[in-house]
Order: structure tokens, then C-alpha cells, then sequence
């Protein structure tokens, strides 16, 4: 059967009339009412203070504009909403994970990356070279002379040093909040400055996707430079930072107004333009960026057809309306993936702990029905890849590519693992939770229950709850072995990272994937294979993995952007969930 009983997808419902006039002073103000910043004069500089555990940021200092470059730069202002500030921190490690909307503004990465027919490629950035060591734990790179940062100082390799030091040092975990420096302070062991321009991050073990995750081409922004500071770690500095952050981005900022906006000013110093030697001048076409947050996707799809805002992340189905409206869907291509991850199924009491019990879920997934029902189609959700490994990321093949929906092969399968319809399983429970990136995950992970439960005959049941609160469960609790997680996560340029996190190393984290010896000694012997034949073994690790079906994928989002009227042109790159290339944005005049 192919009809999965009273499933239907959400639909939304009437606003009560209250409800109604918040949301349209939102689209009117352009964000949800700002609490009143705390600060306190005290020798002529604001204090930033904390409220109830939240980051309470007063207007910054302005930074003095440079005079703008003649000609190229339209005067006007584009107006971005997004559904979330994250924390509203201007340090990554401090982020928490999130930030990614205004981190990557104000910020400029080691290496860049741009679009080669249709793939994310990387490129120099403030790193001008890199290579890596023999044995794969020494990576060598250059700092570019000429990078400015947004007061006028020179970008220095002590900089970069500090930044790296600050990100990745034995302090980290004293600090960090979340993200890519909590795991990479444990993978360091040492970082040099070696010569005038030249410095040396030195890894405990072989690591070979150095280049990308310290890049702008993947799903954390660790890989920015910040002025050095006096100490690593200076709670103090850090808040104050938040005030005025000082990067070397495209973009600085001017205002900031807590759970509402943030308003940002081109800066005509950015690296990336010819009088540096670049092929391509990456500076905005236009003056002044504004971030405004409404988390309300309705709200926000209202504000881009009125001409309040220009550009929003919204769901497809909204596209009728945002086409009426005299504007337009713009895909980012392979944005985030969803899967579902099984959880501690190398304990043999647990059904999944049997291969055959993981491929019977596997093949009982009707991911093309999902995509069409949900998702609205293969603009908006391709079934294609395996976790992190979409067909821009090295290592990918269509072998690679979700099972196909085989319900009586399923059932065959769950039958000789000892559980013919579902008798004796038990009940399966989904945890999972609403996604900023992809809309309707929740409402997913209900249609594969749905599936399972009529299919194969078991009590599967899905639980939403707070991504906090989740993660808290499964990354450090065994409370949820046996159960299933549903979520969603970030593309890769170069996926082998989950060799380390999720097959190979970190073999005691309880959300891991597997324990099996011979995937880890796989994952082991994969990621410290370089040159030539690099690609063609991560593909034949990846399969594998495939098969054995810890983690089920049911397919990637092209992420849709509701554009309006004033946006002739812009091209997002492939592989990111949040704004990228805005350089290629033009305005109408």
C-alpha cells in the first residue's frame, strides 16, 4: 500500500485578530518589538550587560565611513530577513553554532570559495597557499599583506595567529559555547607561527579536510580572523567585542538593535577586489545591508510583497504568492540534508542492532511521495546523496543515493530479523525538532512513522521537542539508544569530517553512528589516504556506510529565497543555508 492513512501535511491556521496585528506591525517595523538596550556611561564607553542570561547590546560606536568608490556602488539599502539571531554573538566560539547570518559579514575567512560549473570550489582568501604534510597532520599556509581590517589596521599574521589560537587552544572548552571550536581544541596539538607570513597547525592525528573547514564553504565560521586581543579568553573583551565587532569582512556594522535589526555599511577596503590582484571584485554593489529578524515565515513572505524587504528564507509554497506580488523564488542549491540517525545500535538488545532490521527501514521510506507532498517538488528537495555527500562534494556518486522505496523487500527483510510485522519490536520513537533551515521536519518525520507503522507494522512514534533539548539527550545521554534522531544539517564541500565525528574517531560519543570494528578501522584508514586516490576511497568508504544504514538519508533542500522586485540579479552558491555571494547582487535603480 502506498497510502499512508490520515497523514496530511500542516496547514496553517487563522490567525486570531491579536495575532494578526503583532504580525503586521513586525512587517511594518521590520522585526518583532527590540527590548530596550541596557548601557551605562562610564569614561565614555557603553557597557554591554547581560539580562536574564541574555546578551543585551547597545549601538555601537560608528565606525567613520570611507569614501565610497565612484560609480560602481548603488546608494540604496537592501533589507534581509531572517528567522533567527542565534545568540547575537560576534565571536564564533562564543555563537554557540549559530550567527552565520551576520558572523560572515563582518567577518573574512582564510579561504574562500566560489562557483566553477555549478560547484562550490575553494579558492585563496586572507590565506594566500596551503599543503599539507606527508603524514597529514601539518598544515602549512600564508597570510595575504594588504588585508584591512574595518578600523584601517593591517590584518597581520599575529592575527591570524591569535584568531586561530583563540578558536582551537587547551582554554577552548572553558569558554566555547558550541560549534566547530569545542571538537577542534580537542584535535590540535599544536599551532606555530614559523616565518614573517607562514604559520603551522599541527593536528594529534591525520586530518584532511583542514582547507575546507577552515573555509567561508562550509557550516561553521571558525575560519575567520579577529584583531588580537590581549588575552585568549577575557569575558570582559569578549562582550565588548559584541558592542563593536572589527573584522576584515564586506561589511561592518553600525547598528545594532537586540532581537530586531542590524545594519551593516559596505567597506570599500575589502580584500577581494582587483587592486589586490583578484580576477573579481567581490565588494557589495550597494551601500547598506540590513538584517531584520522576523521569525515568522508568513510575516516575512507579507514584507518582501509589500516592499518592505528584499530578500527572506520562505517555503515553497509560497511561491504563488511571492510571484503575485511582483517578485521571485531564487534556489541556494543543496543547503542542508535530513536524516534519520539510529541511535546505539551497536547494543544488542535493540532491534536496529540487526543489519537487516536498519535496511528494512532503509527501503521503507517513500522519499519521493515525502519530496512531493511536503516539499513541493525536485526544485525544492532532490533525493539524491548520503548525508553530508550531495553531488557537489567530493567523494560523491549516484551509488551513493537514498535506497528506493521497496516496502516488500522491507518487510522481508524485518521478517528474517525475527520481527515479521512488526510483532515483538516494540515501540520506535522519533525524536525530532523544528528546523530554521528546512521547513517542515517535524511533519517528515511524522510521514516516514506513518509509513513505517502501515507498512511494516510497527508503533512508531515521533516526539518534537527544542533542539537544545534534543541534542542534550542524545549527544550526552545513552537515555535514547534503541530510538531514532530526525533532523537536519549542513552540507560539506568535503564530507570527510563524519568520518571522524560520526564512524571513526570519538568512539565513546553517544550519538555517534557505529561501533562496529570494521566501519571504524574503514573510517580510520579512509582519512589519512591523500593525493590521487583520496576521492576514489571516501567514495568507497561513503558506500559502505551506506549500506549498512546507521543513518538514513532522506534527501538534501535547495534552499528557497524570496527575492522582490528591487533584486535584479543575484546568484547564491551552492552547498549553504545561509547568504552567500552577495557581490552579485544588483538593485534596480
Amino acid at each position: 500500500m502506498q497510502f499512508y492513512g490520515k497523514f496530511r501535511p500542516k496547514v496553517s491556521r487563522v490567525l486570531g485578530l491579536g495575532i494578526m496585528l503583532a504580525l503586521l506591525l513586525i512587517v511594518a517595523c521590520g522585526g518583532a518589538a527590540a527590548p530596550t538596550p541596557v548601557a551605562v556611561e562610564k569614561e565614555g564607553v557603553e557597557e554591554v550587560v547581560k539580562e536574564g542570561g541574555k546578551i543585551v547590546v547597545a549601538t555601537p560606536t560608528p565606525i567613520a565611513v570611507p569614501e565610497r568608490a565612484a560609480g560602481e556602488v548603488h546608494p540604496g539599502k537592501v533589507t534581509w530577513l531572517v528567522g533567527s539571531f542565534a545568540n547575537e554573538r560576534m565571536d564564533y566560539c562564543l555563537a554557540g553554532g549559530g550567527g552565520h547570518d551576520y558572523g560572515r559579514r563582518i567577518h573574512a575567512f582564510l579561504i574562500a570559495s566560489g562557483n566553477v560549473e555549478g560547484s562550490r570550489m575553494l579558492e585563496p582568501g586572507i590565506a594566500t597557499d596551503w599543503s599539507v604534510s606527508p603524514d597529514g597532520t601539518a598544515w602549512t599556509f600564508h597570510v595575504r599583506d594588504g588585508v584591512k581590517f574595518h578600523d584601517g589596521t593591517d590584518l597581520t599574521t599575529e592575527d591570524v595567529f591569535w584568531s586561530i589560537q583563540h578558536s582551537t587552544g587547551p582554554e577552548v572548552p572553558s569558554y566555547a559555547t558550541g560549534g566547530g571550536c569545542l571538537s577542534e581544541s580537542g584535535l590540535v596539538e599544536k599551532v606555530e607561527q614559523t616565518g614573517p607570513n607562514e604559520i603551522v597547525m599541527t593536528y594529534r592525528g591525520p586530518l584532511l579536510y583542514w582547507d575546507s573547514y577552515w573555509s567561508d564553504a562550509t557550516g561553521v565560521w571558525i575560519g575567520v580572523v579577529y584583531p588580537k586581543r590581549d588575552k585568549l579568553h577575557d569575558e570582559a573583551a569578549e562582550l565588548a567585542y559584541d558592542r563593536n565587532p572589527v573584522g576584515a569582512g564586506e561589511f561592518f556594522l553600525v547598528d545594532h538593535v537586540a532581537s530586531d535589526k542590524m545594519v551593516f555599511e559596505r567597506f570599500d577596503d575589502y580584500y577581494y577586489q582587483p587592486a589586490n590582484g583578484f580576477a573579481e571584485d567581490r565588494r557589495p554593489k550597494f551601500t547598506t545591508f540590513e538584517l531584520r529578524l522576523v521569525p515568522e515565515v508568513s510575516t516575512r513572505i507579507a514584507a518582501v510583497r509589500s516592499g518592505q524587504a528584499d530578500v527572506a528564507p520562505v517555503t515553497l509554497a509560497a511561491r504563488e504568492q511571492i510571484e503575485a506580488g511582483g517578485g521571485r523564488v531564487v534556489f541556494g542549491k543543496e543547503g542542508s540534508f535530513f536524516i534519520a540517525r539510529l541511535l546505539g545500535c551497536w547494543e544488542e538488545q535493540y532491534p536496529c542492532h540487526d543489519i537487516r532490521v536498519r535496511q528494512a527501514l532503509n527501503y521503507t521510506v517513500d522519499r519521493i511521495s515525502m519530496r512531493d507532498k511536503l516539499f513541493g517538488g525536485p526544485e525544492a528537495m532532490e533525493v539524491k546523496g548520503w548525508t553530508y555527500i550531495t553531488p557537489s562534494t567530493i567523494g560523491y556518486t549516484p551509488e551513493l543515493d537514498p535506497f528506493p522505496f521497496d516496502p516488500d523487500k522491507g518487510r522481508e527483510l524485518l521478517a528474517a530479523a525475527g520481527y515479521p510485522g512488526g510483532k515483538d519490536f516494540g515501540k520506535l520513537i522519533i525524536h525530532t525538532w523544528p528546523s530554521t533551515a528546512i521547513p517542515n521536519i517535524p511533519e517528515a518525520a511524522q510521514f516516514v512513522a506513518q509509513i513505517w507503522r502501515q507498512e511494516l507494522g510497527i508503533d512508531a512514534e515521533v516526539r518534537t521537542s527544542e533542539e537544545a533539548a534534543i541534542k542534550k539527550l542524545t549527544r550526552l545521554t545513552e537515555d535514547a539508544y534503541g530510538q531514532v534522531l530526525f533532523r537536519d544539517n549542513e552540507t560539506e564541500i568535503d564530507g570527510s569530517k563524519l568520518l571522524d565525528g560520526n564512524y571513526g574517531r570519538n568512539k565513546d560519543r553517544p550519538d555517534r553512528v557505529s561501533r562496529d570494528p570494521e566501519i571504524v578501522a574503514l573510517a580510520e584508514r579512509t582519512r589519512v589516504i591523500s593525493g590521487p586516490g583520496r576521492e576514489k576511497a571516501l567514495t568507497e568508504a561513503y558506500l559502505k556506510m551506506r549500506d549498512d544504514s546507521g543513518e538514513l538519508m532522506m534527501g538534501y533542500a535547495n534552499i528557497p529565497w524570496a527575492v522582490g522586485p528591487r533584486i535584479l540579479t543575484w546568484e547564491p552558491l551552492p552547498l549553504a543555508f545561509y547568504a552567500t555571494n552577495l557581490h552579485t547582487i544588483t538593485l534596480a535603480e
